[in-house]
């Protein structure tokens, strides 16, 4: 599994830019809150991470899941170090993800849902 965290990309992004006090200002996120997500204390909402992202100018996907290399490390450590066609169309559906518009996040939603009832 790769060994940093989404709390310490976060952190990361935000220090190697700027400080928390600017973030702040430039996302409207409270800085309490900023410290929170980059501790690690608090779960970021998407929406947090995207602010985040497009302030600091690091990738979205990076921020969220980490690079190419560590998702498709944490996708073989899951499937029990096979590297499959499984891990790798895990490894397209989440690193293309912040791609999508709403409508067909919506409708790749529904699909989830009909498939896992």
């Amino acid at each position: 599994m790769s060994k940093e965290t989404r709390a310490e990309r976060i952190k990361k992004a935000i220090l190697n830019t700027s400080t928390y006090e600017d973030i702040s200002d430039k996302t409207g996120i409270s800085v309490s809150t900023l410290v929170r997500i980059s501790s690690g204390k608090t779960e970021p909402k998407f929406s947090d991470i995207i602010q985040i992202a497009k302030v600091t100018g690091v990738d979205l996907n990076e921020i969220a899941y980490g690079t190419y290399i560590d998702i498709k490390k944490d996708a073989v450590v899951e499937n029990n170090n096979e590297d499959s066609d499984v891990v790798d169309a895990h490894n397209f559906i989440v690193w293309n993800l912040s791609s999508l518009d709403k409508k067909d996040i919506l409708s790749m939603s529904r699909l989830v849902y009909a498939l896992s009832t």
